[in-house]
C-alpha cells in the first residue's frame, strides 16, 4: 500500500469514525451510494520539505533489540479534496448538512498524526454524472514522514507522525 493510500484510508477511517458514511476514492466498488449522504476522500495535493539537515533525524535506541536506528523524515503538506454527495430525495439542503457536519468533525481536530491547519468549502450543485447533489470540502493538513533503518542501514519503512506506519519488512 502506498503513503497516498494510507493517507487517503486514513482521513476515510476518522470520518467513518465521527458517523459520517464515507469511502476512498477509487475503491474499486461503486462508490455512489444513492440512498445516503456520503463523502468520498481523495488526496489531492502533498508538498515534502526536509525536516532535518539532509532529511537526517538523528538516532532512536530501541531496549527491546538493544540497537540503534537512523532516522529520517520530511515535513508534509497534504491536501485532501472531500467530495460530499448527497441523494436528489434530500435536495441540496442534504448536502449543505453534510458539509456542515464534515465541518464540525474537522473543527475538533483530524486523524491521528494529520494537523488540520485549515479547511475551506465550496459551492453545492447539483452533479449530474452522479444523479446527486454535490460539495466539495477541502482539508490542508501537516504531518511529519519518518524513516528508518536498521543498525545494518537498510530502510524499514516509515512513519507517518503519531499515526499511519509502514513496515517494508511486512509489505515491501
Amino acid at each position: 500500500m502506498t503513503t497516498l493510500t494510507q493517507l487517503q484510508e486514513t482521513m476515510t477511517a476518522f470520518l467513518t469514525g465521527q458517523g459520517i458514511r464515507a469511502l476512498t476514492a477509487w475503491p474499486g466498488e461503486d462508490r455512489l451510494v444513492r440512498t445516503a449522504p456520503l463523502a468520498v476522500v481523495r488526496v489531492k495535493e502533498v508538498a515534502a520539505a526536509p525536516a532535518g539537515f539532509q532529511n537526517y533525524l538523528g538516532q532512536r535506541y530501541d531496549g527491546a533489540s538493544r540497537t540503534w536506528t537512523e532516522r529520517y523524515g520530511q515535513r508534509a503538506e497534504v491536501q485532501f479534496a472531500l467530495d460530499l454527495y448527497s441523494p436528489v430525495g434530500e435536495g441540496e439542503e442534504g448536502c449543505r448538512r453534510l458539509l456542515d457536519q464534515v465541518a464540525g468533525t474537522l473543527q475538533q481536530g483530524g486523524p491521528a498524526g494529520l494537523a488540520l491547519e485549515k479547511w475551506t468549502m465550496g459551492e453545492t450543485a447539483f452533479h449530474r454524472e452522479s444523479g446527486m447533489f454535490r460539495g466539495r470540502l477541502l482539508a490542508a493538513c501537516r504531518t511529519l514522514l519518518v524513516a528508518e533503518t536498521d543498525p545494518a542501514g537498510e530502510f524499514l519503512g516509515f512513519t507517518v507522525k503519531g499515526g499511519i506506519t509502514h513496515d517494508i519488512r511486512d509489505n515491501p
